[in-house]
């Protein structure tokens, strides 16, 4: 196929131009944003959405009325938690959380279990250390079995509003998962005080006139998933 010589001579005009216009196109507009990376230690971005923790450690428990035995006071068990919630931001998170102690020896056995809702907050985002506090509901008993019938149990409770703080920090070991080394105290307001006494076929408890209130200190490890 034959072109015409002036065809020929203006696209040879046009070429230039247009691959001139391109490249002061290009010098002129600003240079495209890098992407962020994200850094492998920072805690902040695995703090995202649902998240579920657990902890277990050494508890200390006091009961504190006018007729509990002083040897109640400060006595050791082993204790844990379960929590679950959700992220607000970076620096907040609030859930709900079940605080447990135990203790068993000869003369009886002991219990706590506090259920709480819970804020956490984060001072920095950036770090793991956080504080946290909260309210709800607990309940103690007390109670032991009788030497000569195994199926009588005899012992006391109480319970009542229940207000927690606490602190911990995570220790990042992938994305998605903490360690969690922890401290909590929990505590009640004085609430009615029981007597019970319970065995195979029936259970009795009657209210007394003293009120009592506990104290639950809690320290341990913990695991939480973000």
């Amino acid at each position: 196929m034959r072109i015409h010589p002036f065809a020929a001579v203006v696209v040879l005009a046009v070429l230039p131009a247009a691959a001139g216009a391109q490249a002061a196109r290009q010098a002129t507009s600003p240079p495209p944003k890098p992407t962020a990376a994200i850094p492998a230690d920072a805690p902040m971005y695995a703090r995202q959405g649902t998240w579920f923790g657990v902890g277990l450690g050494a508890g200390s428990t006091s009961l504190h009325c006018q007729i509990c035995d002083s040897e109640d006071a400060g006595t050791r068990g082993t204790s844990g938690y379960i929590r679950v919630g959700t992220t607000v931001n970076g620096r907040f998170l609030v859930g709900a959380e079940l605080n447990g102690w135990m203790r068993s020896a000869e003369a009886g056995s002991q219990r706590v279990l506090a259920l709480t809702g819970d804020g956490y907050w984060y001072p920095n985002p950036r770090h793991g250390y956080y504080f946290k506090g909260g309210f709800g509901y607990s309940r103690y008993k007390q109670w032991s079995t009788d030497d000569n019938n195994n199926e009588i149990k005899t012992g006391i409770a109480t319970g009542g509003l229940t207000g927690q703080v606490g602190a911990g920090y995570e220790v990042r070991v992938n994305p998605r998962m903490s360690f969690v080394p922890f401290v909590n105290l929990i505590g009640t307001a004085r609430g009615a005080l029981f007597t019970e006494r319970s065995d195979d076929t029936s259970f009795e408890r009657n209210r007394l006139p003293n009120r009592a209130n506990v104290l639950f200190l809690q320290l341990g490890m913990g695991l939480t998933w973000h």
